[in-house]
């Protein structure tokens, strides 16, 4: 089955916020290899996407957290590769460690101030910086 039969890619992603803190981290492998990014990923057959953002957000920072309320849907059209729909939403730590696996080369929570620098210096993907605009995380221009 070639890739482009199993598209559009459907991911959920959560937006974890630590007082004036939002967490990103450093993608590991494409699309976006060496980017800050909202971690999350792929939701599996059957697996609510709520269970899909707390999964991932466990197995990329080793966080455990609490998935709240949606925050958007947003779509990535880059043919004939790439056709994703990604479900933001907002999440809160309840556990864990911060500890990146294999996924991201680095994690962290970054203030507002911390992620315009991310920005102005081009170290975030185009739609992680669509997200954060629209969250109210990173100054519209």
């Amino acid at each position: 089955m070639d890739a482009n039969s199993q598209l559009p890619r459907v991911g959920s992603a959560a937006l974890v916020v630590d007082t004036d803190r939002i967490l990103l981290g450093i993608r590991a492998k494409d699309p976006n290899k060496g980017k800050w990014v909202i971690p999350g990923g792929k939701v599996r057959p059957f697996e609510s996407y709520q269970d899909a953002a707390a999964r991932e957000i466990r197995e990329e920072t080793g966080l455990e957290v609490k998935v709240k309320t949606v925050f958007g849907v947003y779509e990535i059209i880059r043919p004939p590769t790439e056709h994703r729909l990604i479900i933001y939403n907002w999440a809160h730590v309840i556990g864990g460690e911060l500890s990146p696996s294999d996924d991201l080369t680095d994690a962290r929570f970054f203030t507002r101030d911390e992620i315009k620098d991310l920005v102005v210096n081009g170290a975030c993907s185009e739609i992680v910086i669509e997200v954060l605009t629209d969250a109210g995380w990173c100054p519209a221009d």
